[in-house]
């Protein structure tokens, strides 16, 4: 089952090729996320939080039609998307999409990014592949022992971000830089800005935790639509 998340941040474009089904996602909206996913003609499943930010009318609104409104205290520990992909876990999601995690607070973009790289009790292997969309554009995270097979384009861009100590045993297919078994150590940019050669491309680690960005570049983008 994929969990679809919406989170109180910016949607910049809607994820290119993701089809959304409230039959078959399950559709979940951190507090204010609620005003994003109603504006893609789509009704949550559970909208969770401390609900500070969700309006009045649009809870009342889903609530009539069944949505489920799991509130939590303002004093927590937690942020509302924190919050929200826990609520994906127990319900049993096997992939989860987030979407809106970036833009208008630069904290809490950073605090959203990092969420990835946080391992639920069963253990990071085991844990559903969780990704933040925004148009072409996505962020995941890779840790020891797992593969991820990249769809983009020529030309598209793809950093690497270690995030904790050395993310050792590194391996780039598909990509205009290639690595092979290569160690990140943190806080290098050695693997910021790599290019697709083709429409996929694959990124592999060993050992540690790697941060991957891929997608098209921004302002080529902006000006290959003007």
């Amino acid at each position: 089952m994929r969990a679809v998340i919406f989170a109180n941040g910016i949607l910049t474009l809607p994820p290119e090729g993701l089809e959304i089904s409230p039959d078959r996602d399950l559709i979940i909206c951190a507090d204010g996320g609620l005003a994003l996913c109603l504006a893609q003609g789509l009704t949550p499943r559970l909208v969770v939080g401390d609900l500070d930010s969700a309006r009045p009318a649009d809870l009342e609104r889903v609530a009539a039609l069944g949505t489920e409104i799991l509130r939590h205290p303002a004093r927590k520990d937690e942020t509302d998307l924190e919050l929200a992909l826990e609520s994906a876990r127990e319900r049993g999601a096997t992939e989860i999409v987030i979407l809106g995690a970036l833009g208008r607070r630069l904290d809490m973009t950073l605090a959203n990014v990092l969420l990835l790289a946080s391992s639920p009790a069963q253990g990071p292997l085991k844990e559903p592949p969780v990704r933040l969309l925004d148009g072409r554009r996505q962020v995941l995270c890779l840790r020891g022992g797992q593969k991820v097979v990249l769809q983009g384009r020529p030309g598209d861009r793809v950093s690497l971000l270690p995030l904790s100590g050395t993310a050792s045993g590194v391996t780039l297919e598909g990509l205009e830089y290639p690595l092979y078994r290569a160690d990140l150590p943190l806080g290098t940019t050695w693997g910021v800005s790599n290019l697709f050669l083709s429409p996929t491309a694959s990124v592999e680690i060993e050992e540690g935790c790697l941060l991957v960005v891929a997608g098209p570049d921004p302002e080529e983008e902006a000006g290959r639509g003007s």
